[in-house]
């Protein structure tokens, strides 16, 4: 609770993206190697950041999220 109230204050949102690299449009949601479940109000965030033109990956762990990133294809 304490600590939900402390991001709260600073102005985190509920299921926005954990990461987040301007220079390519592209949002990170870092989720565990094995259990990691994406909730509603995040599958909604990853919709609406779509829609708009954003990439959003999900990594199940750092080796799966670095895969990912490196497979994407890069901006020029």
């Amino acid at each position: 609770m304490a600590q939900g109230a402390a991001l709260k204050a600073e102005g985190v949102t509920a299921g926005v993206p954990d990461l987040y690299v301007p220079a390519w449009g592209l949002w990170i949601e870092m989720k565990r190697s094995t259990g990691g479940v994406v909730s509603p109000v995040q599958r909604d965030w990853i919709a609406y950041l779509n829609g708009i033109g954003h990439q959003v990956i999900v990594g199940h762990g750092f080796e799966d999220a670095r895969a990912k990133i490196e497979s994407m294809k890069k901006p020029q």
